[in-house]
């Protein structure tokens, strides 16, 4: 186990997404929550949704977790959002 930073960090690094972990609404603290290790190596495919996503890695990895998955903007992408096109929003910036 170790923080959730260092964990939104690994995510990020692999997924190529910007992600917010929350429990109950509220965002968990990034300095002093640990989490299991995101046990996969390679981004999921382009084609998938943030829904697919969330429910097939996150979910799996995280039970009792959401999670926010972002744009490059900041702005939060919703369920239907293509994972190629929250990725590709990162290279317009």
């Amino acid at each position: 186990m170790t923080t959730a930073a260092t964990r939104i960090r690994q995510i990020a690094d692999i997924e190529d997404f910007d992600l917010q972990i929350t429990k109950d609404g509220n965002p968990v603290d990034p300095a002093t929550n640990s989490l299991p290790k995101f046990d996969f190596d390679r981004k999921m495919k382009g084609s998938a949704t943030v829904s697919q996503w969330k429910s097939q890695r996150f979910y799996s990895t995280y039970a009792g977790y959401d999670c926010r998955v972002f744009y490059g903007d900041g702005k939060e992408a919703n369920g239907n959002a293509t994972l190629s096109t929250v990725r590709v929003s990162y290279e317009e910036e």
